[in-house]
């Protein structure tokens, strides 16, 4: 014998409830003579033998006509209330997303620049809301970068195909490298 939770749901007040037995006797019983509008959505104790959750399922009464149309009414209301949550947190990002390229155009030019270069495809911006132009310096900054690693898996018969690279735009301060650290690349077979 083994005490278990049942999650049930109160279809008049649209409650989710536990109700907690001593043993899965009192539970088939309850389950047998479940109240009116009580709804069984299933056992919350986990870890029971396969055969205790097959006979719990077995035995609940099953709701009636009425008990059934409210059910299906909370659910549907339920449905209704997750697409709209799932709608404002999509309208919710787009208005983030929109205020974050409308700052970007104001944003200071000289500010790193997130690259991405692909053999094939060339230079892109990582950050495809980035509206400046990829200047000539950090276009071969980010070139010499790809040709060291080149060198670095070249005898395994590979090659940069992809990197992913930050980089200083405008004037480089003393001391530092136009290309930041923290890079990534992708080889490729020769």
């Amino acid at each position: 014998m083994h005490k278990l939770d049942l999650r049930i749901r109160n279809l008049e007040t649209r409650e989710l409830l536990y109700a907690t037995f001593e043993s899965e006797v009192d539970a088939a019983r309850w389950l047998i003579d479940r109240p009116r509008l009580m709804q069984v959505m299933g056992v919350a104790t986990h870890g029971l033998p396969r055969e205790v959750y097959a006979m719990l399922k077995g035995i609940a009464k099953a709701l009636d006509d009425d008990e059934r149309r409210l059910a299906d009414a909370i659910d549907e209301d339920d449905r209704a209330a997750a697409r709209e949550a799932e709608a404002a947190a999509r309208r919710e990002d787009e208005a983030e997303m929109a205020a974050w390229r409308e700052a970007q155009k104001t944003a200071d030019p000289d500010r790193p620049m997130a690259l991405r270069w692909d053999m094939s495809e060339g230079f892109a911006h990582d950050d495809p809301s980035d509206p400046r132009e990829i200047p000539e310096a950090a276009r071969a900054a980010v070139l010499a970068w790809v040709r060291e690693r080149d060198g670095w898996v070249a005898e395994r018969g590979l090659r940069v195909g992809e990197a992913i690279v930050t980089v200083l735009p405008g004037d480089v301060p003393d001391g530092e490298e136009r290309v930041l650290p923290g890079g990534q690349f992708f080889p490729t077979p020769v």
